[in-house]
């Protein structure tokens, strides 16, 4: 830490857990935090979120700050399709701030801002959290939790795995071994998804065709149609 860190604006010495404004980190930090998760955001918003992280990293706290950003990132951020390469982003920021910068001022304290802003962009959502503690709740207090089991495709631990088993307990599973699950059984069934594009129904098609196995045609209909496209998923695909 600098011996600018040291003092505050005003030219006293600040506390350990003092930035050089006069604030407590942890306060400016949870700003930081509380700015993050409210949505729909205002503009002032970003605004806060950037001088919090100016405020932090110049006052000799960028650890504290990036520190807060990556439990922003896992607890208050939807992250979805459009934002999921923030997390990359905000990484490469960091170690630009902390090993090509000083952290503290410069472009160090510009990669920091960049992160804030870039963290105000994404959804506000806590469901990551919500979602684990509601499970975990329920694991601990012995509440019935089947119904949270059942909107899996896994199967129960018993012998009798039915439908969803027969796809779910392939060639790469132990207990597909043991069933004899081939790579044959791996085309027409566990290896098909929700959608297809039309070139990799085209290749599938040709390499089941170009395959030792005899396939009939209507296994090979079935491998190459989409999921979202079948009356029912987990029917049963032994033709």
């Amino acid at each position: 830490m600098s011996s600018q860190s040291q003092t505050r604006d005003d030219g006293r010495r600040k506390d350990d857990n003092e930035t050089r404004g006069g604030y407590n980190r942890y306060d400016v930090s949870s700003l930081l935090q509380k700015c993050a998760r409210r949505s729909p955001h205002s503009e002032q918003d970003r605004e806060v979120m950037m001088w919090a992280a100016w405020e932090l990293c110049r006052s000799g706290f960028a650890w504290n700050f990036w520190d807060r950003c990556e439990k922003i990132a896992l607890e208050d951020l939807r992250l979805g399709i459009q934002e999921a390469d923030t997390l990359l982003v905000l990484e490469r920021l960091k170690r630009l701030a902390n090993d090509q910068f000083d952290p503290s001022e410069g472009f160090g304290l510009a990669a920091a801002m960049r992160a804030a802003s870039l963290l105000y962009e994404a959804p506000a959502s806590h469901e990551l959290l919500t979602i684990k503690r509601v499970w975990s709740n329920a694991a601990e207090e012995g509440e019935d939790i089947r119904e949270i089991q059942e909107a899996f495709p896994v199967p129960p631990a018993n012998e009798d795995f039915g439908e969803r088993g027969y796809q779910v307990l392939d060639m790469h599973t132990y207990k597909g071994k043991q069933y004899g699950r081939d790579f044959d059984h791996y085309c027409v069934t566990a290896s098909r998804t929700t959608s297809m594009t039309d070139l990799e129904q085209q290749y599938r098609r040709r390499l089941m065709n170009q395959m030792s196995t005899d396939f009939e045609e209507e296994q090979i209909d079935l491998a190459t149609t989409p999921v979202a496209e079948q009356d029912d998923p987990w029917d049963d695909p032994r033709v």
